[in-house]
């Protein structure tokens, strides 16, 4: 029995893969362009912020909605739900799924380039891209034939299940049965070797089934607490505040030769992606982000920012506590359902 691996494709989270496939997380750049279509929150009057620490750079940063959103550990136990159960249903058809690698986590990474950079190291090493070794390994890609893909995936747009191995018609079943009447939501006239598949095949049905005892979420609102996060981080930098320490911090970087309003201004410099040689921080660009860094922490922009944003996510749960409350109760059904079906990571 050949094993498949769970490569690229999969690396989606569940809610997701529910409503399509994007990054799993917006980096600032992102952030700062979100849609307008993020839930609203009223802030005409800003909040009030209970206390501003002193912040040199952005490492184990706690913020409210956090509480609502899936956690490193929540997210390895999830993924090890889904793969088992995904593999579970591929075994039924005479597969063997290889489960995906163990998830690293993000959070570190998320934490320590929300605010720009903010690592004296990591500015004068790799100015304002990745630490390549702060990634991880590329997962594997995928090496499915055309038969795993339709058990796995289910049928894709354009394909023919007819026309899969054996070149049996899938819109008949034995007797005449036709296949698009099974019970159980299966696909349309969806077979392998005279058996339906799951809709959505056996991933969709892991999927499916790890959410199946919580509380039904629209598929628009999985991402709710994200959206969330990326409105009070846009808000966060309007703040009267927040905009105190920008101008200082631009009147830093002037003093030492460059020209930027804010700290997410040379995160966005295109003349350094653009640069030759690219894939590699030039001189500029080290001198540009060495000199970020200095007057973040001359000005406690990473301080005032963190705070400001800390008490916007705090109206923002306090204003859609039913909402957020329906995700979290979901998210603890999902890990309950992961760890029944052997989840221990």
């Amino acid at each position: 029995m050949r094993t498949i691996r769970l490569g690229l494709v999969l690396g989606c989270s569940a809610a997701l893969l529910l409503s399509g496939c994007s990054s799993s997380d917006p980096g600032p750049a992102d952030r700062s362009r979100a849609g307008d279509d993020a839930p609203p929150v009223d802030f005409k009057n800003p909040p009030q912020v209970s206390a501003t620490p002193s912040m040199s750079a952005a490492r184990a940063l706690e913020l409210p909605l956090e509480a609502y959103e899936w956690t490193d550990d929540e997210e390895r136990t999830r993924r090890q739900g889904e793969d088992l159960l995904a593999a579970a249903c591929m075994r039924d058809f005479g597969f063997d799924l290889a489960p995906r690698p163990r998830y690293r986590g993000d959070k570190a990474l998320r934490d320590a380039n929300r605010y720009g950079v903010t690592d004296p190291d990591t500015a004068s090493r790799f100015g304002y891209r990745i630490d390549p070794a702060a990634r991880g390994p590329k997962p594997p890609g995928d090496d499915f034939s055309p038969a795993e893909s339709l058990v796995l995936f289910g049928p894709q747009d354009g394909q023919d299940p007819s026309q899969e191995e054996g070149g049996q018609d899938s819109s008949q079943e034995e007797g005449g049965q036709d296949s698009s009447q099974e019970e159980g939501g299966q696909a349309e006239g969806t077979t392998a070797d005279g058996k339906p598949v799951p809709k959505g095949g056996c991933w969709g049905k892991a999927i499916r089934d790890l959410a199946a005892d919580g509380p039904k979420v629209d598929p628009d609102q999985e991402e709710f607490a994200s959206q969330l996060a990326i409105y009070t981080f846009q808000e966060a930098q309007k703040d009267s505040r927040v905009k105190r320490v920008f101008a200082d911090w631009s009147s830093c970087m002037k003093e030492q030769g460059f020209s930027y309003k804010g700290p997410m201004d040379p995160v966005e410099d295109r003349s350094f992606k653009n640069a030759e040689n690219a894939e590699t921080a030039s001189d500029r660009e080290i001198r540009v982000a060495v000199a970020d860094v200095e007057c973040k922490q001359r000005h406690n922009v990473v301080g005032v920012w963190y705070a400001v944003e800390v008490a916007y996510q705090e109206r923002a749960v306090e204003q859609n506590q039913e909402q957020l409350n329906t995700l979290k109760e979901r998210k603890e059904s999902m890990l309950r359902a992961a760890a029944e079906a052997g989840a221990t990571a």
